[in-house]
Parts: structure tokens; sequence; C-alpha cells
């Protein structure tokens, strides 16, 4: 009996080792798909403020060219 009791811990030690071993390469494999996470997360907020800027800057740009063309643009009387 004592050798089956001991035979069992032995077990348990064992899965109770290599399920510390799997969690901690979790725990690893998580913390890095979180850092992944947030720098994609920034660079899509970095892309999206960048249209938006160039959104806002566009339309003046296109006012600004189109004032320009029709100053050299001969006047039809």
């Amino acid at each position: 009996m004592q050798a089956i009791t001991e035979k069992q811990i032995l077990e348990w030690k064992e899965e109770l080792d290599k399920q510390v071993k799997t969690r901690e390469h979790a725990q690893k494999v998580l913390n890095e798909a979180e850092a992944n996470i947030k720098a994609l997360s920034g660079g899509i907020q970095f892309g999206e403020m960048l249209l938006k800027k160039n959104e806002s800057l566009t339309p003046q740009s296109n006012t600004e060219e189109q004032v320009q063309q029709s100053e050299k643009a001969p006047s039809k009387k």
C-alpha cells in the first residue's frame, strides 16, 4: 500500500511540474500577444489620425490650388 501511495505522489509531482511549466509558457505567450496587440492598436490609431489629418488638410489644399489656377487662367469676357 505504501509503495502505491508513493508512486501516486511521484506521478502527481511530475504532473504538477508539467502543469507549472505549461502555465509559465502560456503566460509568456499571453504577455507577448498583449504586447503585440498594444503595438498594433497603436499603429492603427496612428494611421487613423494621420488619415484624419490628411483629410482635414486636403480640402484646404484643393481650395488654394483652385484659387491659384483661377487667378492664372485668362478671364473670358
